[in-house]
């Protein structure tokens, strides 16, 4: 391959062989743009667009409140987590949908400090990389707690693991750089000295396999509206370990994680399973959009959005090689898209002024300062030939 006419034949023969070429049909994109940012909002389906004004003119206007019981309402919060728990492999019945993320993640910390602090086990233990708002979180809990918060990065927390560790917790994804964690080794390696383990999957599930069972994570929370697609400001959701969620003493009681919620008691007692993570009554509107959207996403096999993110972010990192190396450009990401997440950073000291170009062309990426040009790589809607495109633009706005 020698030029860009080629890497766009190249496209072209791998958008022939991707097994999700159809599933852009299920989303209502713009016209003139290629979005590279479904990493921060995922675009519209046309499934949630029909689910919400489905809830406005028939359920609410017509259903009224008997919509509540007559509906789906009540269970919605579960049967949305259940359809989370396809995609982030958990089994029926261990994730429920709610709350934001902040307020999910001072939740599941907040239950695996009761569970584990002690006299000899006082440290929360945080990725020192992970996303503010979960570090502003992680720290509260420590404060609320009593623990000692200690902030160190995922790669040398198993060498920081000890049994005085009652917590830790980390992102799966770095939301910069894209590296991906091995969660099946740090988790096995916090359990070796009894610390349990919270993972924040916002910027993996629906781009990496994340197999939360089978890896034996504790506690995980992620959001709704990235690769999942869910709108914006889409519930998060909550996982607790089939084995655990018994013990769990969440810090937010209310009516809709009651046993009997319409049963009025003046004493709370916790729902048997994942339902006891809810508090308060669940946001239909954003429910419903969710819920739809994730019907779209667990159509498709997770084994092959992997392999689709991972062959995209290659591409690009092939047109990288081609026709962006050699100048100010560099890659902030793995080259390695089995060690990578959904994402890649395009590092520039220009970026800034690049990224404006990029997006006033149609191809909306991300700025994150000082010099990254962050490009996701969307599985369900994104072909090869976006991936051209843009390797050919970025060649013209250097």
């Amino acid at each position: 391959m020698t030029t860009l006419d080629d890497f766009d034949r190249r496209a072209a023969q791998l958008d022939e062989g991707n097994p999700l070429a159809t599933a852009r049909r299920h989303f209502d994109l713009p016209d003139g743009e290629i979005y590279f940012l479904g990493n921060s909002l995922g675009p519209l389906t046309h499934a949630a667009r029909a689910a919400v004004v489905n809830t406005l003119d028939d359920e609410w206007r017509n259903g009224l409140v008997r919509t509540w019981h007559d509906g789906d309402w009540l269970d919605l919060a579960a049967s949305t987590g259940n359809l989370v728990g396809r995609v982030i492999g958990a089994p029926e019945g261990s994730v429920v949908a709610g709350d934001s993320t902040s307020v999910a993640l001072f939740k599941v910390l907040s239950a695996a400090a009761r569970i584990n602090q002690s006299p000899t086990r006082r440290v929360l233990l945080c990725d020192s990389r992970n996303f503010p708002t979960d570090r502003y979180v992680a720290r509260s809990v420590a404060d609320l707690h009593g623990l000692e918060f200690v902030e160190i990065e995922v790669t040398d927390m198993p060498a920081r693991f000890a049994d005085d560790v009652a917590v830790m917790t980390a992102s799966m994804i770095d939301y910069r750089s894209a590296d991906l964690h091995d969660v099946r080794a740090v988790t096995a390696a916090a359990h070796e000295h009894c610390i349990l383990t919270v993972w924040d999957l916002a910027h993996a599930a629906g781009a990496v396999k994340c197999d939360v069972f089978a890896n034996d994570v504790d506690f995980a929370v992620g959001c709704g509206y990235k690769y999942l697609n869910g709108g914006p400001g889409a519930p998060a959701y909550m996982y607790a370990a089939p084995r655990i969620i018994g013990s769990v003493d969440q810090p937010i009681p209310g009516w809709f994680g009651h046993a009997e919620p319409f049963a009025f008691e003046d004493a709370y007692r916790p729902a048997a399973g994942i339902s006891r993570f809810s508090s308060g009554t669940t946001h239909v509107l954003s429910m419903k959009a969710m819920h739809a959207a994730l019907g779209v996403v667990t159509q498709y096999p997770i084994d092959d959005l992997r392999t689709t993110c991972i062959g995209l972010g290659d591409f690009f990192v092939e047109g990288f090689d081609a026709f962006l190396d050699g100048g100010d450009f560099s890659l902030g990401s793995r080259r390695d898209g089995a060690q990578r997440g959904g994402h890649i950073a395009l590092l520039h000291p220009d970026a800034e002024r690049m990224s404006k170009e990029l997006i006033s062309r149609g191809l909306i990426v991300d700025f994150r300062p000082p010099n990254v040009i962050r490009v996701a790589f969307s599985p369900l809607f994104l072909r090869f030939a976006d991936v051209a495109q843009l390797i050919r633009e970025l060649t013209l706005v250097k």
